[in-house]
């Protein structure tokens, strides 16, 4: 039997993209292309592999065995690249990243180019979402995350740490004043995250220098799972803020946003690259990760 191992691979895309076209968008092939390698493989198998309808795709019984079995290919072709690359001693080949959206827009987009230049041989495969992956399942080299990480088996190795604090524009400033204290943060109208519900209510945990970090209480107005989807809301004045200092540094300088509690700061956010406890990090997944430790403003910590 004649094999083409194109046709595994890019089956094995369409059940992790879960469509056609995303499969297509990844390895930047046409949609009849990929149709055409799945029914070429299912014709040399002799068994249909996907239910096709017109909202999404179902592996079949065949489907799913042979994808089982087959899932374990990439893996090994990824560790036979890695060999070759150390021996090369070049970073080269796709490197699939996924990343929390707004954040990958406001810090990782700006340094994909020059990332690019320095090392013309890797080709990044972006995948911007805040729905945790699985890293195995979806053929993911790394994941980037902001702040604490749930138990995982996976290795974290932490880029570097962005320094927080409380801000609020002038226009806010000027109609409803500034906090004097923390415990002040309840008369105040807030934008908070989601992640800053406990049982106890919405939450900010601010210390001052060497001190430990107490939780105050806050009245949000606005409660968000990104931090972009409430900035516009404090510049137009309608709430205090808790964001990271570097990524409002512009606002700040331009004097759309000023710091209130300067002398209060908010929980650092550690920014943690995750890979697979199984996987030896490659020279292209290793060129990715110093060139971004050495690319991004991370703020001092005390």
């Amino acid at each position: 039997m004649t094999r083409d191992l194109n046709d595994t691979l890019v089956f094995l895309r369409v059940v992790q993209s879960g469509s056609f076209t995303a499969a297509a968008i990844a390895l930047q092939i046409p949609k009849t292309t990929i149709s055409r390698r799945v029914r070429e493989l299912e014709a040399r198998l002799g068994s249909r592999l996907l239910h096709r309808t017109t909202r999404k795709l179902r592996l079949t019984e065949a489907g799913t065995a042979y994808f089982e079995h087959c899932r374990s290919i990439c893996k090994q072709l990824d560790d036979a690249e890695n060999a070759v690359q150390r021996i090369r001693g070049t970073p080269a080949g796709w490197l699939r990243v996924t990343l929390p959206y707004s954040f990958g827009v406001t810090w990782i987009a700006p340094l994909l180019a020059g990332f690019c230049s320095r090392y013309p041989d890797v080709q990044l495969d972006i995948l911007a979402t805040h729905v945790p992956l699985d890293l195995f399942d979806d053929e993911v080299d790394v994941a980037l995350r902001l702040g604490v990480l749930p138990d995982s088996s996976l290795v974290a190795r932490r880029l570097g740490t962005f320094s927080t604090s409380v801000y609020a524009s002038p226009a806010y400033v000027e109609r409803h004043g500034s906090p004097a204290a923390p415990n002040e943060l309840r008369l105040h109208p807030t934008l908070a995250l989601h992640q800053a519900r406990s049982d106890s209510g919405y939450t900010w945990p601010l210390r001052k220098l060497g001190r430990k970090a107490t939780h105050y209480s806050l009245e949000p107005v606005i409660v968000a799972s990104d931090p972009a989807l409430i900035l516009d809301a404090a510049r137009a004045g309608k709430g205090l803020l808790l964001a990271m200092d570097a990524s409002v540094a512009p606002e700040v300088e331009a004097g759309g946003l000023l710091r209130v509690l300067p002398e209060w700061i908010g929980p650092p956010q550690d920014l943690n690259a995750l890979f697979p406890r199984e996987r030896v990090p490659s020279l292209k997944l290793q060129a990715f990760l110093n060139y971004l430790k050495t690319q991004l403003r991370f703020g001092d910590m005390a």
